[in-house]
This record gives structure tokens, sequence and C-alpha cells, in this order.
């Protein structure tokens, strides 16, 4: 996703801390993984952990053109046996006329956004660099709604977009359900160029879970979807531009509603959610760290 602003609530101290023992261990062929942080989301009907989450808030995408404005209120685990974290869209109509609203630069009666929705992230709460990162998620379904996966440089704002660079885990647009992007933004390399790959499914995203996954190396990234290899990045894919993969970067999710990437959104459209059943860490043959917050990395502790 293309981001020109983003608000970031206050940091938390941060101390240097890095996990990577005491987890469950898998290993397929030559490549071992380590589980050493996940969240499950098994406490029903509550807000995402306050330690490792902070929201942005606010309307029209900063930048993007988006039709929503981003809440605290419209994320929270539900109460199935399974457990997930769900974003919920909502249709927005405010009294134009009596009401302090959102605005969106859409073209709305008072540039009033049209949804209400939720975005989360872990700036200076949590940071990975290397190893695995997946998610298992089941899109939204309707045209117009656009979930993100992904992942910021841990020195934005500081460094500002797209020098920061940007990781695409999943993107995917509703009016397209059986195909999902994957890309990277970076100096020289953004926008409507961000350097992207993408995978087109036998049954639509919004009809099922799929898994959402990078592997991530010195100068090497690999995406996958329900481990199925579909895009790679290297120095060489951004040519002689800067390659700024090798450091830290914090994770976000969110569900956006219409914008520059997804397109129109269908007028009859009044909600839409995505559910997130897990997040998930690994190192890699013992490559890669998270960093963060000692309650940060308390939270995501595996219990196995």
């Amino acid at each position: 996703m293309k981001k020109n602003i983003m608000r970031l609530a206050a940091f938390a101290a941060i101390a240097a801390l890095a996990l990577g023992m005491g987890a469950q261990t898998a290993a397929t062929g030559a490549t071992s993984k380590k589980l050493v942080w996940a969240l499950e989301f098994k406490t029903k009907n509550a807000k995402p952990s306050s330690a490792v989450f902070s929201y942005d808030v606010g309307g029209g995408g900063w930048g993007n053109l988006e039709h929503q404005a981003y809440v605290d209120t419209n994320v929270r685990t539900d109460s199935v046996a399974q457990g997930n974290l769900v974003f919920k869209a909502t249709k927005y109509e405010p009294n134009i006329n009596e009401d302090i609203y959102y605005e969106c630069p859409i073209a709305t009666p008072g540039s009033a956004c049209e949804f209400l929705s939720s975005r989360i992230h872990t700036k200076g709460k949590l940071a990975f660099q290397y190893g695995r990162l997946e998610a298992r998620i089941k899109n939204p379904k309707g045209d117009g709604t656009w979930p993100a996966f992904w992942m910021l440089g841990n020195d934005f704002p500081a460094n500002q977009w797209p020098n920061s660079g940007e990781i695409d885990i999943m993107e995917g647009k509703g009016a397209n359900p059986w195909t999902i992007w994957g890309t990277v933004h970076g100096p020289g390399y953004f926008g409507g160029d961000g350097i992207t790959g993408t995978l087109a499914l036998d049954k639509p995203v919004h009809s099922t879970y799929n898994v959402y996954a990078i592997e991530w190396f010195p100068n090497k990234i690999n995406w996958y979807i329900n481990n199925k290899l579909f895009h790679t990045v290297t120095p060489k894919s951004v040519g002689a531009n800067k390659w700024v993969f090798n450091k830290p970067y914090f994770m976000i999710l969110n569900l956006a509603m219409g914008g520059r990437f997804t397109g129109d959104l269908d007028p009859d459209l009044k909600s839409a959610t995505m559910y997130v059943d897990y997040i998930r860490y690994y190192t890699i043959n013992g490559q890669g760290k998270v960093t963060g917050t000692a309650a940060a990395i308390k939270a995501g502790k595996p219990t196995k």
C-alpha cells in the first residue's frame, strides 16, 4: 500500500531484547524453523493487546484516497473456539449538518468518510528482522475492499516513506477475489512502481482461510501462500536503486475501503470483515530475531 503520512501513537520505551529460544521447532528438508513469537487470539471479545499494538486513527488513508476513517473500535477478538482477531468495516453515515464527523478526500457531501474501520501496528513495541512472518487470514468480501498484512521500516517516520521501505506480505482487491499481491516499496520503486508478484488461487480468498508469509534473509525476500512460493525480490530486482530491507521492520494489519489500489466500492456494500486466526514468527536455520519491549515479547512468547 502506498502511504505518505502515518499517525503513530506515542512510542513505548524499547528494551533491546531479542527472543530466539524455548519454542517449537519444525524441520522440512534442510530448513529448520523455530517458532519464537506468536499471537493466537484465544481471549474472547477483547481488543488487540495494548502491549503489542497501537492504533492509527483518522480518515482518508494518508494519501490513498480511501473511503474509511480508522478508529480504535472496529477490531477485536471474537468468541469462536478457533479464535480470531476480527477487523470490521461498517457503513458510516453522519449527519454532516449537526455532527462532528470524519472527513475523507472523496466526493461525498461534506467530504464525509463512508466507512469506519481499524488499522493496528507494532511501531515502538515490536520489530522483526529476517526469518518467517506469517498470518492465517480470511479476507473480506465485496468490491472495493482492501485488506493488508504488511510492514514498514522501523526507522519510520524519522526516515520518511518510501526511503524507510515497505514490505506488503499480503494485499487483496475485493473486485478480484482470487488474486493476492505481494510487493516491496523503496526509493525509486514505490506506489505503482513497487516490485510486485501475484498469485491466483482456485477459491475466492473470502471463502476460506489462507496462510500468507514471507521468508526473509539478508538480500532476499520470498513470498508464500499456503507454503507455495510466488514471488522473490533481491537487490538485483531494484536495479540501481537502494535495497532497504536489511534492517528491522514493524508489522501492520488493516482493512481499508476503496482507494487507489483497489478501485471503486460496491455502492450496496454495508460492511466487510477480515478474520485473522493467528500471527506467527519463526527463525529459519537460526536466522531472524524479534526485538522490542519486554511486555510485547512476553505477550507473544510460545507456550509449548
